[in-house]
């Protein structure tokens, strides 16, 4: 079906009948695309007419200007069993043109993106009560394309619907690089379980692919497998960490040992331990998908505020410091200026850490007139505190969030080729349990394994108009200095070099001199990343026996 949708010169999703006035929902919807323009490069909203700059149109934080009806057709538009199907991702995501059709109304998918990123954008309307969950999963679809690796797929779509939940992967194939299908083909002879497992095997045997370990949560799970094993037939209760590359350029080293190969090793260094453990929000909160259920912002407010002052009890240092640390921990580090050009979709750093010191400062009374600002500091602690805990580590300088299934005396790992820490547990038997990624404050760029970044030097994504994608590059703030590669890095080993090629002002490959490495004539992963290498910089690696 993939071929279908990338030949066709049109795709026509069809909604089904008019009913709950989905015209005047599909008219409204238009009328809003028509009054914005949107910057995909910087995801800045501005106003398609000069005259609607500074109208209620363009006013990011009140609701977009319809009526309580309207805002209903809409909220019941959105509901349609359509959105939610995991299978429709690929007509959307592979058709060069396509368009919804409800009723007798017609709409462009382009239109219907430019109004669903601008509602996710807004302040959300008082009715219905569970639109802002209903965008949020649209807005996923919306802002999808083919050609993803494999990993933001999985993400991406965890809350999409299929009967068979083997079609969790088997039903994105066709979104990712053949090269990140890993010879996955759809067999539907095999249990949901051995689906999982056997991508999780194929992905990890292939060098210089990033890990899918995160994707693990304990304890959170249909499936009786291995705690290396995801099981994707449930969302994680955490969402997920992205653009954190804790493991550098790295890449995963693993292999299967075991009665059954059901032990996975992989190789990595053991950096510190939790010690303790603070709740964020009280557990019988509700998930963030029950949006409609959610607690008063005043709640939420409350929660911050209780955070702030024990945070402060167990590691005690100066608060505007400390506010800084928490803010990149609470919203993990995901800010407009690690973007170039900025990414409007991100909150500001310096304007974050204001508003959180206003909102948690001590003199402030918990207020009942707060609102939800929908994306803003009070939607996203929640969004990102739901099912974790702040944790203490041995270095008390590393705080961060964790699953909430994590313990004192849990270890914290990074593990070559995956982008987030791993909190693990060691067993009697010398093996050790996946808990979850972690979010620690000084390991999130490969500190780890590397050290800290020199001094004015930070790790941002720049965007490129030719592909239409954001690339890591390397930054010395203050003589404005471009690397493609990690300054940390020396020399490159004798044996490899580096292989031009045509995007070769965007990324590096690299070439081994002497042969190829899996299959592959030259890889993007870093041989200075490679355990040989790493021994000899003086990281002490070990192996894990996950189990």
């Amino acid at each position: 079906m993939g071929d279908i949708y990338t030949s066709a010169e049109k795709v026509v999703i069809w909604l089904g009948p008019e009913e709950h006035a989905s015209d005047r929902a599909i008219e409204a919807l238009g009328q809003l695309a028509s009054k914005i323009k949107f910057e995909w490069i910087s995801w800045k909203i501005s106003a398609a007419n000069p005259l609607d700059a500074g109208t209620d149109w363009l006013d990011l934080s009140k609701p977009a200007p319809f009526s309580d009806d309207t805002y209903q057709s809409i909220g019941l538009l959105f509901k349609r069993a359509w959105f939610y199907r995991l299978w429709i991702w690929q007509e959307v995501c592979l058709a060069k043109h396509a368009e919804i059709s409800c009723g007798d109304s017609v709409m462009a998918w382009t239109s219907f993106t430019k109004a669903v990123l601008c509602l996710s954008r807004r302040v959300a309307p008082p009715v219905p009560q569970d639109l802002p969950m209903a965008v949020s999963v649209i807005y996923r679809l919306c802002t999808t394309a083919g050609g993803y690796e494999l990993g933001p797929i999985l993400f991406r779509t965890r809350l999409a619907q299929c009967s068979d939940q083997r079609d969790r992967v088997y039903g994105i194939l066709n979104l990712v690089e053949k090269h990140e299908r890993f010879g996955v083909k759809p067999d539907y002879n095999k249990s949901v379980g051995e689906v999982y497992r056997d991508l999780m095997v194929q992905s990890s045997s292939v060098e210089g692919h990033r890990s899918l370990l995160p994707s693990c949560e304990l304890n959170y799970g249909t499936q009786a497998m291995a705690s290396w094993i995801p099981d994707w037939s449930v969302p994680k209760r955490c969402i997920d960490i992205l653009e954190s590359k804790a493991s550098g350029p790295s890449s995963t080293q693993a292999r299967l040992s075991g009665e059954g190969k059901n032990v996975l090793n992989m190789v990595g260094v053991h950096v510190t331990h939790v010690i303790g453990r603070l709740e964020i929000l009280p557990a019988a909160w509700p998930d963030v998908g029950q949006w409609h259920q959610r607690p008063s912002p005043s709640a939420v407010h409350g929660a911050m505020k209780k955070l702030v002052i024990a945070v402060q009890d167990a590691v005690p240092s100066p608060r505007d410091q400390q506010a800084e640390v928490i803010c990149r921990i609470l919203f993990l580090n995901a800010f407009s200026e690690r973007f170039e050009p900025e990414h409007q979709e991100f909150l500001n750093f310096r304007e974050t850490v204001r508003r959180f010191q206003e909102l948690t400062d001590t003199a402030l009374e918990v207020s009942d007139t707060l609102v939800y600002d929908f994306g803003g500091l009070l939607g996203l602690f929640y969004t990102h505190a739901f099912g974790r805990t702040f944790i203490i580590t041995a270095n008390k300088n590393m705080m961060g969030l964790a699953p909430d299934a994590c313990r004192e005396n849990d270890c914290v790992a990074i593990l070559l080729g995956c982008d987030s820490p791993m909190v693990l547990r060691p067993t009697d038997d010398g093996h050790y349990t996946v808990v979850g990624e972690c979010y620690v404050h000084g390991l999130m760029e490969g500190e780890g394994l590397l050290g800290p970044l020199p001094a004015h030097w930070e790790r941002i994504k720049r965007y490129n108009g030719n592909t239409g994608r954001d690339y890591d590059v390397f930054v010395d703030q203050e003589r404005g200095i471009y690397h493609l590669e990690d300054p940390r890095l020396g020399p490159l080993p004798e044996d490899w070099y580096r292989e031009e090629h045509s995007m070769g002002h965007l990324y590096t490959r690299f070439r081994h001199r002497t042969r190829a490495v899996s299959g592959f004539n030259s890889v993007e992963h870093d041989p200075r990343m490679l355990p040989g290498f790493l021994r000899k910089r003086g990281v002490e690696l070990q192996e894990f026996a996950l189990a």
